[in-house]
């Protein structure tokens, strides 16, 4: 997925979330995005799913301008974006198979399909053992690998990772990037808002966006897409 973003500021009331950001994402890479807390990678990352739309400037998905999408329009690209969220938003009337499930149906999976291609993710990441347990039953750990199985299940071209590893060992940390290694490994776009070092380590040749105080302080990119 091709993300270019011209002269986007974002305020809240009166204070500046983003000022003047200017980029374009490696497409079919993975981008980090770093920062400490309250430096705006959220809000960043609302922007890539048109939850969020800019004060100022543009923000173009796929050559769209997210300003002027039809609800439709923004219905039929989130279908090809995985997001995993910092709260992870599992429902809670659901297990966790229903859950990761989601996302497929919507799609033109048969029912046959949807539970081999469940049961393939939810081995993948090692929570097959898990698959009937509802999300208050779930360790803060289990719950992140859920919502990373939801956001991979349907082979999106566009994964986004809102601290994706928090609440979790080094051990399951190297399953969460392991996991988005093979998305981007297949052409899918990934960028990762995280805090952890042993997440940054796992990826030595992702390009790397730091914000502070809402601007880009320093983007560094690769041209190869070996991670």
């Amino acid at each position: 997925m091709h993300i270019e973003l011209r002269g986007v500021s974002v305020n809240f009331d009166v204070i500046p979330a983003l000022s003047n950001i200017n980029c374009i994402l490696p497409e079919g890479q993975t981008t980090l995005m770093i920062g400490v807390t309250g430096a705006g990678k959220t809000t960043f990352l609302r922007l890539l799913y048109a939850d969020l739309l800019p004060a100022q400037g543009s923000v173009f998905l796929n050559g769209q301008n997210t300003a002027i999408m039809k609800r439709s329009q923004k219905h039929a690209l989130r279908r090809k974006i995985g997001i995993i969220f910092q709260d992870c938003k599992l429902l809670s009337g659901m297990t966790v198979y229903e859950n990761v499930m989601m996302p497929l149906v919507v799609t033109e999976y048969t029912k046959k399909e949807m539970d081999s291609r469940c049961l393939e993710v939810l081995a993948d990441i090692g929570i097959s053992h898990l698959r009937d347990k509802f999300s208050h039953q779930l360790s803060g750990g289990e719950k992140h690998l859920a919502a990373l199985a939801r956001a991979i299940v349907h082979k999106p071209e566009f994964v986004i990772a809102d601290e994706p590893t928090g609440n979790l060992d080094a051990e399951s940390t190297v399953v969460v990037a392991t996991a988005l290694q093979k998305q981007a490994e297949k052409g899918t776009t990934v960028i990762i808002s995280t805090h952890s070092n042993e997440l940054i380590a796992c990826f030595p040749k992702a390009a790397r966006l730091e914000l502070q105080n809402g601007k880009i302080k320093k983007s560094i990119s690769f041209a190869s897409k070996t991670i």
